[in-house]
């Protein structure tokens, strides 16, 4: 394989990890590679410069939050609960800045996870409550509920 077939190859490999693992659009993955320092054209690049985005690429997480920024098991569950109480991920994240003044799970202290957890799972006993209440009332018009058959 000659070194253009190679460069050729590379070229088509970043642009498939543009494609299927960012889902970034031509414009902004040429914006992206120029702020990198590589340029707006991948063709301009040598074969060494277009290893080493590639490897760039690949080792780049989509969510762009560093490791240490995942949740443990604790935190899976409480984004559980998060999920379960109709929270998003930016409503939590004012919670914790607004109640703790940190803007991550995982930079809070044992006491604050427990009290986080805690306020999400009253907050879904509550929406539960109120999901119940409303039921009753749209049921109970008066009389006993009988199946349709």
């Amino acid at each position: 394989m000659t070194q253009e077939q190679r460069e050729r190859k590379l070229r088509q490999e970043i642009h498939a990890l543009r494609v299927k693992k960012f889902h970034w659009p031509l414009d902004a993955f040429r914006f992206i590679i120029k702020g990198l320092g590589y340029g707006e054209s991948l063709r301009a690049l040598p074969e060494d410069r277009l290893t080493e985005l590639k490897a760039l690429l690949l080792k780049y997480r989509k969510h762009g939050r560093p490791h240490a920024f995942t949740f443990d098991a604790q935190g899976k569950y409480m984004f559980y609960l998060m999920k379960t109480a109709g929270w998003t991920e930016s409503q939590l994240r004012a919670f914790m800045i607004s109640h703790y003044s940190k803007t991550h799970w995982n930079l809070l202290n044992k006491n604050e996870r427990r009290a986080v957890i805690a306020m999400l799972q009253n907050y879904i006993k509550q929406n539960e409550k109120k999901a119940k209440n409303t039921t009753n009332k749209e049921t109970s018009n008066g009389h006993p509920q009988t199946p349709q058959g």
